[in-house]
């Protein structure tokens, strides 16, 4: 990151597991004073969209962009926001074309100085009606989410999210009624005056249709140039989702990540 995720819970949510990058999607903005009604946003490139250790364009590239207001500008104690976050696969194929739209809302409130807690919805689409590149007899993986984060000053990110209508196999049938959590946490260190550590774990019950779930970690470098973030990260999953996804999705990769706000 490594300024705040404040403004922009979903960054956490996006990446927490991209981590600075993540920021991009799930991003917040250089200092300003804030303002009702305020606008921000973002604007990235990364070389590998990558989600709780799955990469949701298959090793390809992608574009992702977010516009957010909120009453705070980002940079309040408290805020209420709500926005829109969209990634696009720039590679040629189904997998590495794949495209998400998120909206979202929610509440940040502070606990104090150095904490704050995070309350979201997200309603998470799919364009394409694919499930991690499978056809599923035409059916979509879109679903909603409620989540929660706690944040200790831009170090400590801790969160857990349910949502009601995750896709589970029933023998032949495939239903849409599955309750799945997901939870999480990622560290962020300074390492000089211009490098950030970053790491961070996790497990995912709402990508498993069989609803079994996977663990997952990350941990990589940033560094931020005016309103410019760059990072460099490895992501790796348990075996189990190598095995339920295949080495071009999950397995370990590494991603980097360009990320411009505003």
């Amino acid at each position: 990151m490594q300024p705040s995720l404040e403004g922009n819970p979903l960054v956490y949510r996006r990446v927490a597991a991209l981590t600075a990058a993540a920021l991009t999607a799930i991003g917040a903005s250089a200092p300003r004073s804030a303002s009702a009604g305020d606008v921000s946003g973002s604007a990235a490139l990364v070389s590998d969209y990558v989600y709780h250790g799955l990469s949701l364009t298959c090793g390809g590239p992608a574009a992702q962009a977010s516009v957010q207001i909120g009453t705070g500008g980002g940079v309040a104690p408290s805020e209420t926001f709500a926005g829109v976050w969209g990634s696009a696969g720039l590679g040629s194929d189904d997998c590495r074309t794949a495209k998400e739209i998120d909206l979202y809302a929610g509440q940040r409130v502070a606990l104090s100085t150095t904490q704050s807690l995070t309350l979201t919805y997200v309603h998470y689409t799919f364009p394409g009606g694919v499930y991690l590149y499978e056809p599923i007899r035409g059916r979509r993986l879109d679903y909603d989410e409620l989540g929660a984060t706690w944040a200790f000053e831009d170090r400590l990110y801790l969160s857990l999210s349910a949502t009601p209508n995750a896709l589970e196999y029933r023998g032949d049938n495939l239903e849409r009624e599955r309750t799945a959590l997901s939870f999480g946490g990622q560290f962020h260190q300074p390492i000089s005056h211009w490098l950030t550590l970053s790491v961070g774990a996790g497990y995912d019950e709402v990508s498993d249709p069989t609803g079994a779930g996977f663990a997952f970690w990350n941990a990589g470098v940033s560094r931020t140039i005016g309103r410019v973030e760059l990072d460099v990260s490895y992501y790796r999953t348990a075996p189990r989702a190598e095995h339920l996804f295949g080495p071009q999705i999950a397995g370990g990769r590494v991603a980097a990540t360009a990320v411009w706000r505003f």
